[in-house]
């Protein structure tokens, strides 16, 4: 696997790259006892498809179900994987393609869940380049040649026709993509749907020529992974997380909890209440928010790890995914409902 490091060095990259933790809030606790995990989320700050920990958090969720849940916000998808592979963090929420990678390079870890089931990302195009004859043989903007940047990289391109070999990938972090499209170095970049807000709001005249969700309808795009030896010696704290985790989506799929939410993100993330609201009325639209798992689109968008590079074999959905954390879950969450 391209991005399979060792657990050492797994370790330290948990240890040096934690840049912020969400508080647990005192005032819901009682003298009950907590059980405390850790849960890593793979963007800092987050994003607003990120919500469902948070929200179990601040609303009384992870509480409720007997936990203290210590939320590290991680740089990247790579860290949190690492982290979790290394056991320095108990459940990690990054792309589900790491768990696909992760099961094909027969790693003892599998993913238990989604946090974010559809892609969240909207293709921007630089003012006057909206159009396959503007835009063929410019610079775009890419997070790195082949992989999953190159699968939504194409994404973008692909409702004007357009493929790779018809511009020219420019490699750059995420956070110059908005600087390099308003300066006019790049012409086409895949945002967040946060961060297409901020740019079709700065950028007078760009313009959104793609929601990826439903150019790639299938893809599954968070996984929520945790090692093989916790869940088996934890089953009842995973079921438990993930019992708070179905109630928190619950919350958050709810119209009339719409305003508290909002706030809550803003809070969370630190954006502008504006562009929350979009990219929190853009996953509720996709319905992104939900722990539930796909089968189907599991071992498609593995099959499309493989068409990419990431991966050379394509791995079964048992070896990807354990779900029995999350059926039991989901019966907990019924027997609750039931008093």
């Amino acid at each position: 696997m391209k991005r399979r490091a060792t657990v050492a060095v797994a370790a330290a990259l948990t240890a040096s790259s934690v840049l912020a933790t969400w508080a647990f809030d005192a005032t819901s606790a009682s003298a009950k006892s907590y059980l405390s995990i850790s849960v890593g989320v793979a963007l800092s700050p987050p994003k607003a498809v990120f919500m469902a920990p948070y929200v179990a958090q601040a609303e009384g969720f992870f509480a409720q179900e007997g936990l203290q849940a210590n939320i590290i916000s991680m740089p990247n998808g790579l860290n949190t994987e690492l982290g979790t592979t290394a056991g320095s963090i108990n459940f990690g929420l990054s792309s589900a393609t790491d768990s696909v990678e992760a099961a094909a390079a027969k790693a003892p870890i599998h993913a238990i869940a989604s946090y974010g089931a559809k892609l969240d990302t909207e293709c921007v195009a630089a003012p006057g380049y909206g159009t396959a004859a503007k835009l063929r043989g410019q610079n775009v903007g890419t997070t790195g040649i082949g992989g999953f940047a190159a699968t939504t990289l194409a994404a973008c391109l692909q409702p004007l026709g357009l493929t790779l070999a018809d511009v020219h990938q420019v490699v750059m972090t995420r956070s110059q993509f908005v600087g390099a499209l308003a300066t006019g170095a790049i012409k086409v970049a895949a945002f967040h749907a946060d961060d297409a807000y901020v740019v079709l709001h700065q950028i007078k005249g760009s313009t959104v020529i793609d929601q990826e969700f439903k150019t790639l309808p299938h893809w599954w795009y968070g996984g929520i992974a945790a090692l093989d030896s916790y869940t088996k010696t934890h089953p009842v704290v995973t079921e438990h997380f993930l019992a708070a985790l179905i109630l928190a989506n619950n919350w958050i799929n709810n119209p009339k909890n719409f305003n508290a939410l909002v706030n809550l993100t803003v809070r969370a993330t630190g954006e502008d209440k504006a562009a929350v609201v979009y990219a929190l009325k853009f996953n509720i639209g996709a319905k992104s928010f939900t722990t539930a798992i796909n089968p189907a689109s599991v071992m498609w968008t593995a099959r499309e790890c493989k068409t990419i590079g990431d991966i050379s074999v394509v791995p079964t959905l048992s070896q990807i995914v354990d779900s029995h954390y999350l059926v039991a879950a989901q019966k907990l969450v019924k027997s609750q409902a039931k008093g």
